[in-house]
């Protein structure tokens, strides 16, 4: 006999059920609670929960009854079509002989088990739906009565004010991490961290408060505009940091442009934009905010679950602002201690300039002249000695004006050349114009101080080898993909890798050895391999590496 039998069984069965799930506080519990008691209420063989989404559909299905096996046979969890969808559209309870016979059924997947009575009923929250409970398959045979439904009302009442004390728990939890969150990367900007470190830092306190499978932070490349991957957490995005952004046509870029923050609850079909980096799951819910206000937008912070996953709710969404407002003010701070100490560098150049002008070389042009007078007095032998160390006082005199010459604020080293564009923005500018030969785009991908690092004369080599090796990969490889990637630390490395059909033997070399004697005079190495070499299409991977001087000869 079932526990549920007499009125008697059911009023304590439904008190102990009150009791236990309004004890819960953490949301998964409880919705779980509610629909194993509906069953054991009812005494229905198979029950569900649909948790609607802000988009009206069920966004999470909780079940109860069917095994592990029948779930995966059964594939994706419904959305809100045929009868479940009917106490979408019409939140009130509903009890039906059999399924198959409403108008709006419309059946049940392959390998789903036969169903056939069926008893659905709302759920509120602060009077507006928050799911439905569904039962199915009463265990004596018989249909669901209307005790079962009041029993079930009665239950719904409890689970709305158990599921609103859990969802302001979660709220409180939420705003506590948040809390301690705020706390450290506070402390961080205040100490000067340096923004790399704050920005990571953020984007790890930001994934752990919106329980978020990524974070990333896009900042804007000063020379070319492009958005690159500055820092990023979860999903091995840590791996993708130095990586240029498409132009246009992602959530980080449009919301970079237009200022503004965007939303989804899915990332994979929202038609307005993608998300760029590879992954290796799909993602779901995905935000994107600016750092900072429209007009002066710094960067952009998005954070995603993965697809599937429960939608950013409000308070989450709220929070993700404000780590977007923080960076923004780390970002801040971190530009105006780089002016100061700017500045105050600029100042002692100036000083020193000064000094070496009116010190130093006003004292070496009286002794050169006290040399001279020695000169006309002296033999000959010692006269022309002397000539000679007037000779040298010139020549030092010259140099010492060089020298202050590029320590006059707004110089540098080369002179009226002006300032040399960065390695990072010729890189960029080759691999973009590539892309209309090779009729698809090419990742990029950069790591290191690549402008600080590298001198000169090996950019000049780095951007020649960029350019040839892809217009190799658009003229002989007949590839889909491409990427190039610069490395900068104690060596430079660049590689450039293809999917196409590799390096045949009868091909020509001359473009090839161009590029080995390029590696060659700045005492590198070069090398081609096979990328993929069990694959159908083995591809080509060039690797060009060449050791960097000391402490980096880049522009200044």
């Amino acid at each position: 006999m079932n526990r549920a039998d007499t009125p008697r069984d059911r009023t304590e069965l439904l008190l102990e059920a009150v009791v236990t799930v309004s004890r819960g506080l953490d949301l998964e519990t409880v919705l779980h609670h509610i629909v194993e008691t509906a069953v054991t209420l009812v005494d229905a063989r198979y029950g569900a929960l649909g948790v609607l989404g802000d988009d009206g559909r069920i966004a999470r299905f909780l079940t109860v009854g069917l095994t592990d096996a029948q779930i995966h046979a059964i594939g994706p969890y419904p959305t809100g079509h045929g009868v479940l969808g009917e106490l979408i559209r019409h939140p009130v309870p509903l009890r039906l002989h059999d399924l198959s016979e409403h108008p709006v059924s419309v059946g049940f997947p392959a390998h789903h088990p036969p169903m056939h009575t069926f008893v659905g009923m709302p759920l509120q929250m602060h009077g507006s739906p928050f799911g439905n409970l569904y039962l199915t398959d009463k265990r004596d045979g018989g249909d669901f009565t209307a005790d079962d439904e009041r029993v079930l009302e009665a239950l719904a009442s409890a689970a709305s004010v158990a599921m609103e004390n859990a969802r302001l728990y979660d709220d409180a939890q939420l705003r506590e991490r948040w809390a301690r969150a705020n706390d450290r990367i506070s402390r961080h900007v205040l100490a000067g961290y340096s923004p790399d470190d704050v920005l990571s830092l953020i984007g790890s306190e930001a994934r752990e408060v919106a329980d978020a499978d990524l974070t990333a932070v896009s900042l804007p490349d000063p020379e070319t505009g492009r958005l690159v991957l500055r820092a990023a957490s979860g999903l091995g995005a840590e791996d993708r940091v130095g990586a240029v952004l498409p132009a246009d046509g992602t959530f980080a870029t449009i919301t970079f442009r237009e200022g503004a923050p965007m939303v989804t609850h899915d990332a994979s079909t929202d038609e307005r934009a993608e998300f760029s980096l590879p992954l290796p799951v799909d993602l779901g819910p995905l935000a994107a905010w600016p750092l900072g206000e429209s007009g002066s937008v710094r960067g952009v912070l998005v954070a995603a679950r993965s697809r599937g996953r429960q939608a950013f709710s409000p308070l989450v969404v709220e929070a993700l602002g404000a780590f977007a407002a923080q960076a923004a003010v780390a970002l801040e701070l971190a530009e105006g201690r780089a002016d100061a100490e700017r500045l105050v560098l600029l100042r002692d150049r100036e000083r020193i300039a000064r000094d070496l002008h009116d010190l130093a070389i006003q004292r070496l042009y009286a002794t050169g002249l006290s040399l001279q007078r020695v000169a006309r007095t002296a033999p000959p032998e010692v006269a022309e000695q002397v000539a000679a160390a007037v000779d040298e006082v010139d020549e030092t005199i010259a140099l010492v004006r060089t020298t202050i010459y590029r320590l006059q604020p707004g110089e540098r080293a080369e002179g009226s050349a002006g300032r040399r564009v960065g390695l990072r923005s010729r890189v960029i500018t080759e691999v973009d114009a590539a892309g209309a030969s090779l009729g698809f785009r090419v990742r990029l991908r950069f790591e290191g101080a690549v402008d600080t690092l590298v001198p000169p004369e090996a950019a000049d080599h780095v951007v020649a080898v960029v350019r040839e090796a892809l217009s190799n990969v658009a003229r002989h490889a007949s590839a889909s993909r491409a990427e190039v990637r610069l490395s900068a630390g104690d060596d430079l490395v660049l590689t450039v890798t293809d999917d196409g059909a590799g390096i045949s033997s009868d091909a020509p070399r001359s473009g090839l050895n161009n590029l080995r004697r390029r590696a060659e005079e700045l005492g590198g190495v070069f090398r081609t391999e096979a990328a993929s070499p069990d694959a159908d299409r083995v591809g080509t991977r060039l690797v060009w590496h060449v050791p960097l001087p000391a402490g980096g000869q880049g522009p200044a």
